[in-house]
């Protein structure tokens, strides 16, 4: 597999040729958003210059041992995915359909079954490690002649003057665009040099995450758990292999990290209540804490946020990524109408329609899962009462409970032209 990539090297004359173009946007961050965002502009023949910390490792062994960080990839995202060229990237490397999902309480005795049979739909979606979505994403990216890929360079400052948007590099100068995109994660630097705050929350937890191999087999299901601590869930991968999200007080993000392999298998197999048995073996695993944030605004003339820089939510649904993909389809088919229609593209009025479009879905996402976590957090109120019920009658209710997860699966309202429908064979 070719690892050559479309790179700007920082000579001189290369540095030179960068500042000569007034490029259509700069994309911060080629993460998967990020690289999603500039491929579908590249693509439809936008000049797009593509700046990321450092390079891609686009190589591929059967055998690679499994990430620490894995998505959940709806329909939606899976058709953005493959109208960008890169789901066969993932195919190539590896990926799993799970086909239903188990959740159930600490404190009562029902449960709640979610069935892509009971849905007719073929799965309800795709559990991947992030490296393999952002190394498939940067494959379309090496083969667009349209983008530019700018690694290692330091952004010193960012600034607005005649309807463009200028970005200081340090070794490099000034570039001049129409529109910078920051893609560049929850601390995002863009976002703090445009000046535009934050609405954040401390949800005091943290998610422990890492591939574990189990005694019993997964089933082709994610098993999710609420217990007194938080969620606990299993998301199907290889064969008894399952990508854990252990969600713990933060104060306990340390302990579970120092934990000896055999005594981490103990407490994940007790978390899980043993419903796949003991666990095996547990690969590499990671930490970090969880806090809601939502930035004050998405756009400001020649500027516009997308994925982790605009927001970041609480991952037990695994919402994450896919609203970002989301973000990154909308943002795309407002620029191309725009470009159309020969309207400046980065305009404040053009800019404002993409904010329009993802803000209140990312927020109504955020508040939802608040809302789960506020009703089985458990603590001595109502709500176990309230809960005891809850989850034998939600799990009767079929019409309900695939419509819920239909909405997680395709997406709510106003679906970006991307995340429609599969391209054309």
């Amino acid at each position: 597999m070719s690892e050559s990539l479309n790179l700007a090297n920082q000579s001189e004359s290369v540095s030179q040729d960068l500042t000569k173009v007034v490029w259509d946007a700069i994309v911060v961050g080629g993460g998967m958003v990020g690289a999603a965002t500039a491929l579908g502009l590249g693509q439809q023949g936008m000049r797009v210059l593509l700046l990321e910390k450092q390079s891609i490792d686009l190589t591929w062994q059967e055998d690679s041992p499994y990430q620490v960080r894995v998505s959940a990839l709806t329909r939606a995202s899976e058709k953005i995915l493959k109208n960008l060229g890169a789901w066969q990237g993932i195919e190539n490397r590896r990926y799993h359909a799970f086909l239903a999902m188990r959740v159930w309480d600490e404190l009562t005795p029902g449960e709640v079954l979610f069935s892509a049979h009971e849905m007719n739909e073929p799965n309800l979606g795709y559990t991947v490690e992030n490296n393999v979505i952002q190394a498939a994403l940067w494959e379309q990216v090496n083969a667009c002649k349209n983008i530019q890929v700018l690694l290692d360079s330091m952004i010193e400052s960012l600034s607005f003057e005649n309807n463009q948007a200028w970005l200081s590099l340090e070794d490099v100068g000034l570039l001049k665009t129409e529109l910078v995109i920051g893609a560049d994660g929850a601390l995002s630097k863009i976002r703090q040099l445009a000046n535009i705050g934050l609405d954040t929350h401390d949800y005091e937890q943290c998610a422990v995450v890492g591939c574990v191999k189990t005694e019993l087999s997964h089933e082709d299901t994610c098993w999710q758990r609420y217990t007194k601590d938080g969620p606990f869930a299993f998301l199907s991968m290889g064969n008894n292999i399952s990508s854990i999200a252990w969600y713990l007080p933060t104060d306990k993000m340390q302990w579970a990290l120092s934990l000896s392999d055999e005594a981490f298998a103990k407490e994940i197999s007790k978390a899980s209540d043993y419903r796949l048995g003991q666990v095996l073996e547990v690969a590499e695993r990671g930490a970090f804490p969880l806090i809601r944030r939502h930035a004050e605004h998405y756009v400001k003339p020649n500027l516009a946020l997308v994925g982790d820089a605009a927001h970041t939510i609480h991952p037990q649904a695994g919402q994450g990524v896919n609203l970002g993909l989301l973000d990154a389809a909308a943002l795309v088919e407002t620029i191309l109408n725009a470009k159309q229609a020969n309207k400046a593209w980065g305009s404040f009025s053009v800019l404002r329609k993409y904010e329009r479009w993802r803000r209140g879905d990312n927020a109504l996402v955020q508040r939802s899962m608040e809302g789960f976590d506020w009703l089985f957090k458990q603590d001595a109120s109502l709500k176990a009462l309230i809960r005891k019920p809850l989850l034998p009658l939600a799990n009767k209710l079929t019409f309900v409970k695939n419509w819920l997860m239909g909405q997680a699966l395709n997406g709510r309202e106003a679906l970006p032209k991307l995340a429609k429908t599969f391209p054309k064979s």
